[in-house]
């Protein structure tokens, strides 16, 4: 897998792979609940100047990203953790954000923090990584769907 920085150019190959990612959630939603669609710029906070992204390409296929911002001087916003569905278990998103975190120690980042939908796969992946629920919850007006914070000291 190839690494990069994510780019304006990449912000089409970066919204289908969320996509295809938010088509998953289908297997453990709420009846009547339909993969959204990602509003206009969703995705121009992470490459402002206090953000990083890297996204993952195989060929010229995007099969994974991780991004951070900051959400305060020593705290880390971090997004787009995703990774392609049939690339799933292989370590991927673990290695992604290894990467992130070692970027946001050098940033001076002491404590990173995350939302992710209640009740998501994903949930146990954060926690084996030493992630914990933080009491943050939110409505997620476009993905339809309550949110919970999850942080973890760096």
């Amino acid at each position: 897998m190839n690494l990069r920085p994510l780019t304006p150019g990449d912000i089409d190959a970066l919204t289908e792979l969320a996509h295809v990612c938010d088509e998953t959630y289908l297997e453990w939603a709420p009846p009547g609940w339909t993969v959204p669609v990602q509003p206009p710029h969703w995705a121009d906070r992470y490459m402002e100047d206090d953000a990083w992204a890297m996204l993952g390409w195989e060929s010229d296929q995007l099969v994974a990203s991780v991004a951070f911002r900051a959400h305060s001087s020593d705290v880390a916003h971090v997004g787009q953790v995703l990774v392609h569905p049939s690339r799933w278990r292989q370590g991927i998103a673990a290695r992604l954000m290894a990467l992130a975190e070692e970027e946001m120690r050098a940033r001076g980042y002491t404590r990173e923090q995350l939302w992710t939908p209640k009740g998501a796969p994903a949930e146990r992946f954060y926690v084996a990584l030493g992630w914990r629920l933080d009491g943050r919850r939110e409505w997620h007006p476009w993905a339809g769907f309550e949110m919970v914070g999850y942080a973890r000291e760096l």
